[in-house]
């Protein structure tokens, strides 16, 4: 009996894992660290669903100025449109996000930089 009780719990606990996993960042266009052309949106793909009440994104010349930016999250709730509201001239630029998981309400945090020549 304390064996089939062990089981009950410890696959309980494998189903609860995903609905506990935290929104990460998986991937961004245009990638971290990169340098290149003026992009006319940035895309980011998260893990998860985000909450877009809980969810914000600011980007940053290496200056420190801010760029206004329009945001749209696709259908599936994991793809983030960025739109800077001026053209992105060349130099250096650092976009800080944070959100929060559909999932389980938690908030993840992170940046990159990135380039334009």
């Amino acid at each position: 009996m304390k064996k089939l009780s062990a089981a009950i719990i410890m696959a309980a606990l494998c189903m609860a894992g995903p609905a506990l996993a935290h929104t990460d960042l998986v991937k961004s266009i245009p990638a971290a660290d990169s340098t290149g052309p003026a992009p006319k949106a940035l895309i980011l793909t998260f893990s998860g669903k985000v909450v877009p009440a809980f969810t914000r994104f600011d980007l940053a010349m290496g200056n420190g100025m801010k760029i206004a930016l329009t945001t749209v999250i696709a259908a599936d709730g994991k793809v983030i449109t960025c739109t800077p509201r001026q053209s992105l001239a060349v130099g250096s630029y650092k976009l800080t996000w944070h959100a929060a998981s559909a999932a389980d309400g938690h908030r993840t945090d992170g940046s990159f930089s990135f380039g334009i020549k």
